[in-house]
């Protein structure tokens, strides 16, 4: 009997019990909208019921709140509007996993993304008027 079957089947079964971390938008995506300020949809996905911790959000260095997160049970959302430009987010979370050490793998991942506006350009354009000056005499 052979036994070299078993390592590809114990390896299998610890990829599928092993956590994981998906954030949106992906590095280098680029986010388009009509408006001066986008809103971004900032999405999170982890295993089913794997939450341990968190998650801890930030954008740009601004930490979202936990209130403006909308959870289910494999993920969390939040939407935010951002100017055009480059941008980060960055989410630190804990998720329960039966092969990692303590039972508790650890995620903290930064992501950077592009937005990108179709909105009209305001410009400004300056006449130059010449004021007449009135002399008067005392």
């Amino acid at each position: 009997m052979s036994i070299r079957w078993i390592f590809p089947v114990l390896m299998a079964a610890l990829a599928c019990g092993c956590t994981s971390l998906e954030i949106y938008p992906r590095d280098g995506d680029v986010v388009s909208g009509s408006d001066a300020r986008v809103p971004v949809t900032i999405q999170l996905v982890w295993p089913s019921g794997g939450l341990g911790m968190g998650p801890v959000v930030w954008v740009d260095g601004t930490r979202i709140q936990r209130s403006a997160l909308t959870f289910t049970s494999s993920g969390a959302t939040a939407i935010v509007e951002l100017p055009p430009g480059s941008h980060q987010v960055r989410v630190r979370t804990a998720q329960l996993c039966w092969i990692c050490v303590g039972g508790v793998g650890e995620f903290d991942y930064t992501r950077r993304f592009f937005v990108r506006t179709s909105a009209p350009a305001v410009s400004l354009i300056v006449t130059p008027t010449l004021l007449a000056k009135s002399s008067s005499a005392l």
